[in-house]
């Protein structure tokens, strides 16, 4: 398995990040390259602070957020959508794989799945570092 340094998980404050905080409440493990940070909305965030993210090292970004029908200001999905789309293309010119950046919508609750997701993400973002 290859060796990673960080991901950073962009993690919404309603309910990807309920998901965290119950992993680490239950002491479940997950790849200690995550980086977490919380975020009030993935809709707050702009190719900026993702394209910070890659030139400070990172090896992936996850975007973890809430399913459309359920984000708390109304306007984050879209928002985070387009970031992500504009994010993709710009990680890309200067020669990222896109496996390196993904979106992930949670339900709140899911604590397996969400760690699921997480673990999922950092395997793909090892694999594709080859190609970075």
């Amino acid at each position: 398995r290859n060796q990673i340094d960080t991901v950073i998980v962009f993690i919404c404050n309603w309910n990807a990040y309920y998901g965290l905080e119950i992993a680490g409440r239950n002491h479940l493990q997950y790849s200690p390259s995550v980086y977490p940070i919380r975020v009030m909305c993935l809709g707050r965030l702009s190719p900026g602070i993702i394209l910070k993210a890659f030139e400070q090292g990172a090896a992936g970004v996850l975007l973890s957020g809430c399913r459309p029908d359920e984000c708390h200001y109304g306007f984050g999905n879209p928002h985070a959508e387009e970031t992500l789309r504009v994010s993709g293309h710009l990680i890309e010119l200067f020669g990222y794989s896109a496996k390196r950046l993904k979106m992930e919508q949670m339900v709140p609750g899911e604590t397996d799945a969400w760690l699921e997701k997480v673990e999922a993400f950092v395997a793909e973002v090892a694999g594709s570092q080859t190609g970075s």
